[in-house]
């Protein structure tokens, strides 16, 4: 414990000593750049996406020198653009003008607007980009939100309310122990693309400070330390960091694209080690992290991690704590009262890795391992399902992935094998000519296949249990008319959850964009059925159906309005439900980007969480929403953006449902009384 404080304190005091050089930073609109390009993530992967494009805002990718993995990290691209953007590139020369993009396969105005905040021309990315985007920068957060009316968590019992003390107990022992107000603190450095550093501190709410489960202060503390060189010292990473490697069968970390609107788009770039800046606090590695280059085409990654784990502990016959059997994950992250405190940091997990690319201009190839031990062992989970969970002692995996150019083909794939010589494989083809690109991806993950830190493309995130073949197609039939379709059928081996016995299923998607005036129409329609726990038989195949009509206009450079009409069906043996949305969005954003207001009005009516609907909000920077909503209602918000002078940004967000008819909303511990939810958040953004 002294030791980190020590190191937390060195790494401010080295933050502190740095000189201050300030430049004004012109902030592209991310936010809505992702939502109008159809991506939508988790909560840990949406604050990697931003994250990402806001250093590329800072420090813009060369279009003329950027390779395919490079230009991976500008989301709005597919797959197929970026081929066509390399091979115009190839046959054509160097790139004078981003307008240049135009006379490229597949580029319309819209996608050259997206990137254009990201993106230089120039000889070589030095002399591209500005002098003061080379010297230091610095950035602070710092967010404060919160939700009322107050929670059944943070409410006082008095031992005369219960009938016996062992009752009273409990209710003590679930009882929230900090305020009702998360809180997020975080500091970033970077110098030119040479140096990194930063630190983050956050708190739930309902969480303490400087109590015994969180003597530093703060529930969760990362920090992390990174340089980059260009002679054989390509990166050192000191602190949390991510793992990207190959097709994501062995190790995966941060934002993944599975099936999405960009339906021919499922090649996975990844970008080896990546400091970790997120708030999660599961799936990260803690540690030491080296890459090298040996040679032009020869690339060398290892790394060696050592973490604490939340984790509920079974124990021995004995009362130390040396003799706890096993246990079992606990990633909510929160510690909000003795019960979750309990589990926090029970599971020691050592993590190390190597990994050996050799790259080529037409083609790649690279050579993964990976070990990782968990102390004490899982627990497999009662359930059927749960039987042929890992224990996670003295897991070896090892892999293959590779990447094939050949004209319009792109062949690329891993192939991975675990315990008890189990397997897994993900082998995609990918096809680019003119208006139409396809992809067709096969997998195959074992039963028995597990790997902690996978993340690979499959119908559910675990990597495992799973067989399925996928096609997707991109038809551009002009600048105004584009369409995205794909279908995946899948089968699993074994039980998985609510599916006790093995079954097939499938899924179909399609998406069309029509582009009129200052009016922008898009449906989209998606179906999926798969294999469940029936009532009257062993199995029932559950269906859901989901239909989205959405009218984007743009009447002048600061407005936008946003109508969008959604349905969901969802049918299972003798059950039918449905349910419905439709929202309003109005949005303002001054010239000068110093203010931006967006503001929603929403009603829902669905039959149960069955027919649910999920609807994307605005948020505070860094911040991500994608709730679910169900029962009948009403959603409004107001998101803010001001700012006042040159370095600093304010941000504000507001939100109110209301469920009308009901008495209380949600239950157990978070509660609360009457039909209204209000939620708020405040937050804050220095730059210098």
């Amino acid at each position: 414990m002294q030791i980190r404080k020590i190191a937390g304190l060195g790494l401010l005091l080295f933050f502190m000593s740095i000189g201050l050089q300030g430049f004004a930073q012109h902030l592209p609109d991310v936010e809505s750049l992702l939502e109008n390009n159809g991506i939508e993530s988790t909560e840990d992967g949406y604050e990697d996406i931003v994250a990402t494009l806001l250093d590329l805002a800072a420090r813009p990718l060369n279009i003329n020198s950027a390779g395919f993995d490079s230009l991976k990290m500008l989301y709005f691209l597919s797959d197929s653009q970026i081929d066509h953007l390399l091979a115009f590139r190839r046959q054509f020369g160097k790139f004078n003008h981003p307008s240049e993009l135009m006379l490229v396969l597949g580029f319309g105005q819209q996608d050259v607007d997206n990137i254009l905040p990201f993106i230089v021309c120039g000889e070589s990315d030095e002399r591209s980009i500005p002098t003061f985007y080379r010297r230091q920068r610095h950035e602070v957060i710092a967010r404060a939100y919160t939700t009322l009316p107050r929670q059944e968590g943070y409410r006082f019992y008095s031992p005369q309310e219960f009938d016996t003390e062992r009752d009273y107990e409990v209710k003590r022992r679930n009882r929230f122990q900090g305020p009702p107000v998360g809180t997020l603190l975080k500091y970033k450095f970077t110098r030119s693309d040479r140096l990194q550093a930063g630190i983050s501190l956050a708190n739930d709410p309902g969480e303490g400070y400087f109590t015994r489960h969180q003597p530093l202060g703060f529930d969760f503390l990362s920090v992390h330390f990174k340089i980059a060189g260009k002679g054989i010292l390509h990166q050192f990473l000191l602190g949390d960091y991510r793992v990207q490697w190959g097709q994501g069968l062995v190790a995966w970390g941060g934002f993944t694209s599975g099936k999405s609107d960009m339906a021919a788009s499922h090649e996975k770039a990844g970008k080896g080690f990546t400091p970790y800046t997120s708030t999660d606090e599961n799936k990260y590695l803690r540690g030491l992290a080296v890459s090298l280059t040996p040679s032009e085409r020869l690339f060398l990654d290892f790394f060696a991690s050592f973490k604490k784990t939340d984790a509920t502990l079974t124990a021995a016959d004995t009362l130390a704590e040396e003799d706890y059997l096993s246990a079992s994950l606990y990633e909510s992250g929160y510690h909000r009262n003795a019960n979750e405190c309990d589990k926090k940091h029970r599971l020691k997990t050592w993590t190390s890795g190597i990994s050996l690319q050799w790259h080529h201009p037409w083609y790649r190839i690279t050579a993964n391992a990976l070990y990782y031990n968990f102390s004490p062992g899982l627990i497999p989970g009662k359930q059927a399902y749960q039987q042929l969970n890992e224990d996670g002692k003295n897991r070896l995996l090892l892999s293959l992935d590779y990447k094939i150019n050949f004209r319009d083909f792109c062949f690329f794939g891993e192939t991975a094998w675990g315990k008890d010589n189990d397997w897994a494989t993900l082998n995609g083809l990918r096809y680019t000519k003119e208006w139409f690109s396809g992809n067709l991806l096969y997998r195959r993950y074992g039963e028995r296949y597990r790997s902690y830190y996978a993340s690979g493309f499959s119908e559910f995130g675990n990597t495992a249990n799973e067989e399925g073949l996928y096609c997707g197609v991109e038809l551009t039939f002009s600048e105004k008319f584009t369409c995205s379709l794909y279908g995946d059928c899948f089968r699993f081996f074994a039980p998985r959850y609510q599916a006790t016995l093995p079954g097939t299923g499938w899924e179909v998607f399609g998406k069309a964009v029509y582009l009129h005036s200052i009016f922008q129409h898009t449906l989209r329609y998606k179906r999926e059925v798969r294999p469940e726990n029936g009532k009257q038989e062993a199995q029932a195949f559950r269906t859901k159906q989901e239909i989205r009509y959405q009218l984007d206009c743009i009447p002048t450079e600061r407005w936008e309005l946003r109508t969008r009409l959604s349905f969901s069906f969802y049918d299972k043996e003798e059950v039918s439900e449905q349910g419905v949305m439709a929202y309003q969005d109005i949005i303002y954003a001054a010239l000068e980007r110093k203010f931006k207001l967006q503001c929603r009005l929403a009603w829902f009516h669905t039959d149960s969480y069955n027919s649910r609907i999920y609807a994307y909000e605005n948020n505070v920077l860094y911040g991500y929403s994608f709730p679910s909503f169900m029962g009948k209602g009403w959603r409004t918000y107001l998101n803010l953006n001001w700012r006042p002078i040159r370095h600093l940004t304010c941000y504000f967000k507001s939100g109110l449902t209301i469920y009308p008819g009901r008495e209380s909303v949600s239950s157990g511990l978070t509660e609360t009384e009457g039909n209204k939810r209000y939620d708020l958040t405040l937050q804050i953004r220095w730059t210098f």
